[in-house]
Parts: structure tokens; C-alpha cells; sequence
């Protein structure tokens, strides 16, 4: 994906411009898109305090997916 990103088709255009090609090319994933912003919320509220738990709940709600999809989308990349 790397070498993608560096493709003479992609140089000059904006982030969304790129982001946009490489979802239509299939090189990058929304879902793990949405994993990983799921988790970088939870690692923030995590710093700020906010128990695990409740990092979870709030996550969930702020995605609009239940508990248990911010919960898997935050141990699923210990599981690899």
C-alpha cells in the first residue's frame, strides 16, 4: 500500500482526493478504517482518565455501534 500511495496517480491530489481512490481501488479498508479510529478514541479517553470500561460505552455511543463492536475493534489488534 506504501508503494500505491506513492503512484504518480496520486501525487498532487488532497488527502480525501487519495483516500477516495485507494477506498475505489480496494487498497485501503473501511472497516479497519473504523477500527482504528474506534481505538485511538478509546486509548484518548483512556489518558484522560476515563476507565476502559466506560472508554468502551462512551466510544460506542460517539460511533454510534454498540459496546461490543468498540470493545472488538479494540482487542482485535492484540489478537495478531
Amino acid at each position: 500500500m506504501i508503494r500505491a500511495a506513492s503512484e504518480p496517480a496520486l501525487r498532487g491530489m488532497t488527502a480525501v482526493e487519495a483516500v477516495e481512490v485507494l477506498f475505489r481501488e480496494g487498497l485501503l479498508s473501511p472497516r479497519r478504517c473504523e477500527q482504528a479510529a474506534i481505538r485511538d478514541e478509546i486509548a484518548r479517553l483512556e489518558r484522560s482518565g476515563i476507565p476502559r470500561c466506560e472508554a468502551f460505552h462512551a466510544a460506542a455511543e460517539a460511533f454510534a455501534c454498540s459496546y461490543e463492536k468498540a470493545r472488538y475493534a479494540f482487542y482485535e489488534t492484540f489478537k495478531r
